[in-house]
């Protein structure tokens, strides 16, 4: 019964990922969904290799360490910290579909609108470069988002040179300390799975950064999950 189960499970990061790459950018985190699915699928429909303890060992080991990370990254950034007495707000960039901001991106734009609204003096920065599969640079179709929805330019500080979330962090505070001087306060807006990396960015930056988070939608968790985990990994063994 439980082989049967790991087929079903492969199937499903399968078609997952097969309808993540057609319909959003394709990325590591779904590279990785599909190696997974490979795992799956191989322990599930090959009776001989779920009988390898040298392989079924190592791979539970990983699936558990998956999952305390995963529950850890979730529990940390689901605990907003920003008092809504900011004076700038930062939006991580994420991908733009074309010219159109993908619903990762327009969750964290709408936490950004709602934040706004409880701190009209707020500075929000749009951040973001243009990738290899985007026609407008992230900042650019979020500072078209924000003003279609009533947010005023003089609110939105556009950076657009940034290709990760360092440099995110590192552009948005030199306009900054720029436009506000010293001893300002900030927050940044990232889905919950991502707060907890991209503080220890702000960090290395120099910023004290409180965060927002933008919930994850639940048919990308697969993904989003794998590729921060391995992220995070990779943070703390640097």
């Amino acid at each position: 019964m439980w082989r049967g189960v790991l087929v079903l499970l492969g199937l499903a990061l399968v078609g997952n990922g097969v309808w993540l790459t057609m319909t959003a950018n394709f990325n590591g985190g779904v590279m990785l969904q599909f190696a997974v699915a490979a795992v799956l699928l191989g322990f599930g429909l090959w009776r001989r290799l779920s009988r390898l303890r040298w392989l079924t060992i190592p791979a539970i080991v990983l699936a558990a360490g998956f999952g305390l990370i995963s529950g850890f990254l979730a529990g940390y950034g689901l605990n907003d910290t920003a008092s809504d007495a900011e004076d700038a707000l930062i939006v991580l960039g994420a991908a733009v579909h074309g010219r159109e901001v993908s619903p990762s991106l327009a969750q964290r734009l709408e936490v950004a609108i709602d934040y706004h609204q409880r701190n009209p003096s707020v500075l929000i920065v749009v951040t973001g470069g243009r990738g290899p599969q985007e026609d407008v640079p992230e900042a650019a179709a979020s500072r078209d988002y924000l003003l279609a929805r009533g947010v005023p330019d003089a609110a939105i500080v556009v950076e657009d040179r940034s290709t990760s979330t360092q440099e995110n962090f590192a552009f948005a505070k030199g306009l900054l300390d720029e436009r506000l001087g010293d001893g300002y306060g900030i927050a940044f807006v990232t889905n919950e799975y991502h707060v907890w990396r991209a503080g220890r960015l702000a960090e290395q930056t120099g910023l004290d950064a409180r965060h927002l988070h933008s919930a994850t939608r639940w048919y990308v968790w697969p993904s989003s999950y794998l590729r921060e985990s391995v992220a995070v990994l990779a943070t703390l063994i640097a």
